[in-house]
């Protein structure tokens, strides 16, 4: 055989091989994308969760150094901690979701409902009150507390392990954030749901705030 057909078989046989490179790439190029966009949600996700735990924390240790709480604090405190989720939204007032012709807030990512445990001798830990954020009447449904109704003297529900004595008082900050990932459709997507239980440090926070 003569060099120059050594050559052409060379040629292409090398051509083949690169053939070969470039649609094994094509096929699993689309898998590296997936799993990279995944790495990407899964970060997001772990992000999101380490500020939800900041907001319920941070909430919880503000409101039981109050000796006494009005709404209007409670308010100020739950709209100041959403900026803790900055810069990503939390808050209706971050969304900027209002109907225009009702003023009012037709979604948010983000709620924060606070509730005040008493455990009474005779009817063990009871609900005294309940302050949730968003308030219903800003035209959202804030979701279901796990510790109870807002029914003033109502059943609460605690974890188990966590047991109060007669006459103690507990308050307890539930954040509730719907997390949509960045990428991937229905990729972890969740209510994350927090708690934090701090005991009140000045006096007990039982009188329902107005």
């Amino acid at each position: 055989m003569s060099l120059t057909g050594k050559t052409i078989r060379r040629m292409s046989r090398r051509h083949a091989q690169r053939g070969v490179a470039a649609v094994e790439f094509a096929l699993t190029l689309s898998l590296w994308m997936i799993l990279l966009l995944g790495i990407l949600d899964g970060s997001y996700y772990l992000l999101i969760n380490e500020r939800v735990d900041r907001i319920a924390y941070t909430v919880t240790d503000i409101v039981t150094q109050y000796q006494t709480i009005t709404k209007a604090d409670l308010a100020d405190i739950m709209e100041a901690s959403g900026h803790l989720m900055k810069p990503l939204t939390f808050n209706p007032s971050d969304l900027g979701a209002q109907d225009p012709l009702t003023g009012n807030y037709t979604e948010a990512t983000g709620y924060i409902i606070v509730t005040s445990v008493y455990q009474d001798p005779s009817l063990g830990p009871i609900v005294k009150w309940q302050y949730a954020y968003p308030p219903q009447g800003d035209g959202v449904t804030a979701p279901n507390s796990k510790i109870g109704t807002a029914v003033q003297d109502s059943s609460a529900s605690l974890p188990e392990g966590l047991t109060l004595n007669n006459n103690d008082n507990l308050i307890v900050a539930e954040v509730f954030f719907s997390f949509s990932p960045l990428f991937v459709d229905n990729f972890l997507a969740q209510v994350i749901y927090r708690a934090a239980y701090y005991k009140p440090r000045l006096s007990p926070l039982i009188t329902p705030p107005t």
